[in-house]
């Protein structure tokens, strides 16, 4: 009788854990965009990095400098990554700015700029196409 009982407890808890294995698998396979946080503010720039082929382009470098405070005497140096499906966000941006902030992405050869003004458009979605040869300032 033991022996049942014991058998039926051990039959019981797989059935209880085995479905969240299962859908813990499904939510790590799931694609979570790449994103950096200047935490200066609530503003943000999503990055979507194509190549001539419009495929995206994975590990493209993405690089930008923040001006903020008074004259703009303090600096903030970003760098990240684009993920498999080749977007970077760039969260908690200041939403005024003295000059545009420029974004500078490439990716072995090839290069892109893009101006973001938080003053015009706070939450800004850029589609990036990156060229060789493209002067980077």
């Amino acid at each position: 009788m033991r022996k049942l009982s014991l058998t039926v407890l051990v039959l019981l808890s797989l059935v209880v854990v085995c479905p969240r294995l299962g859908s813990a698998q499904s939510a790590a396979a799931a694609v979570v965009p790449a994103e950096i946080s200047a935490d200066l503010g609530t503003c943000s720039a999503l990055m979507t990095v194509t190549g001539s082929d419009s495929k995206p382009i994975y590990g493209a470098k993405v690089t930008t400098r923040i001006q903020y405070g008074f004259l703009g005497v303090k600096k903030l140096d970003l760098e990240a990554y684009t993920g498999a499906d080749g977007k970077l966000g760039i969260t908690n941006l200041p939403e005024v700015l003295k000059k545009p902030m420029y974004i500078y992405i490439s990716k072995d050869d090839k290069q892109g700029v893009e101006e973001f003004n938080p003053n015009v458009r706070c939450h800004a979605t850029f589609d990036v196409r990156l060229k060789s040869g493209l002067s980077r300032y």
